[in-house]
């Protein structure tokens, strides 16, 4: 099981969550936080290095970057 996050086009975590694998994962972004209506959104997954990048809403820019 890994932990996701969802964060909104302004750089905000909405919500944090386990899940079972990358597939269920991406079906929980697209379905409850990024249902292509606003681009920008971002999912990433913890790894012992921090967050990673996992998943876009495309339009959406890294603040670290």
């Amino acid at each position: 099981m890994a932990t996701y996050r969802v964060i909104n086009p302004h750089g905000d975590v909405v919500e944090t969550k386990d899940i079972e694998s990358a597939q269920d994962a991406h079906a929980w972004f697209v379905d409850q936080k990024a249902d292509n209506t606003e681009l920008g959104w971002r999912m990433e997954v913890q790894s012992e290095g921090g967050w990673s990048f996992f998943d876009d809403s495309e339009g959406a820019k890294d603040p670290r970057a």
